[in-house]
C-alpha cells in the first residue's frame, strides 16, 4: 500500500491551480499585446500618406514652377497669370497641375526685411506672389516674383 501512494506523489504535471493562473497571466499579456499591435497597425499607414503626399505636392510645385518659367518669357504679367493659372489648375476632370487647394497673398517687405499683405495691390506692388499648397496632409509655401 505504501508503494502505491508513493507512486502517486511522483507523478509529474500540473496543478489546477497552476493551470488557472498560467491562464490568467497569459490571457493579460495577450489583452496588452493586442492594445498594443492594434495601435501600431492601425497607424501604420500614416507615414506611407505623408511620403505619397510629400511626392505629390513636388510634382506639383514642379510643374507649377514650369508654367511660371514659361510665363516669364511670354506674358507680360506673368504673376497674375500665374495666379490665374493656378486658380484654374485644379479643375476637374483633367486637373493641369494636379488636385490641391492654395491660399494666396500680395506681400511686400518693410525697410527692415518684415513681410506685410497688400491687400488690394496696384500694378506696381504687385512685385511678390505668395502662395501656400496644400495636398493631403502636407502643405508648402512657395514666393513668385519678378
Amino acid at each position: 500500500m505504501k508503494r502505491r501512494l508513493a507512486n502517486r506523489t511522483r507523478q509529474s504535471g500540473f496543478t489546477l491551480l497552476e493551470v488557472i493562473i498560467t491562464m490568467i497571466v497569459a490571457s493579460i499579456l495577450g489583452a496588452i499585446l493586442v492594445q498594443f499591435m492594434g495601435t501600431s497597425m492601425h497607424q501604420s499607414f500614416q507615414p506611407v500618406q505623408m511620403v505619397q503626399d510629400g511626392y505629390g505636392l513636388g510634382e506639383i510645385m514642379e510643374k507649377v514652377n514650369a508654367e511660371y518659367k514659361r510665363l516669364l518669357l511670354t506674358s507680360n504679367d506673368p504673376l497674375t497669370d500665374l495666379l490665374n493659372a493656378i486658380d484654374t489648375g485644379n479643375v476637374l476632370p483633367t486637373p493641369r497641375f494636379g488636385i490641391y487647394t492654395y491660399n494666396s497673398w500680395w506681400i511686400d517687405f518693410d525697410i527692415n526685411g518684415i513681410e506685410f499683405d497688400i491687400p488690394a495691390p496696384t500694378p506696381e506692388q504687385k512685385r511678390v506672389l505668395k502662395v501656400e499648397f496644400t495636398h493631403g496632409s502636407q502643405r508648402m509655401t512657395a514666393m513668385f516674383t519678378q
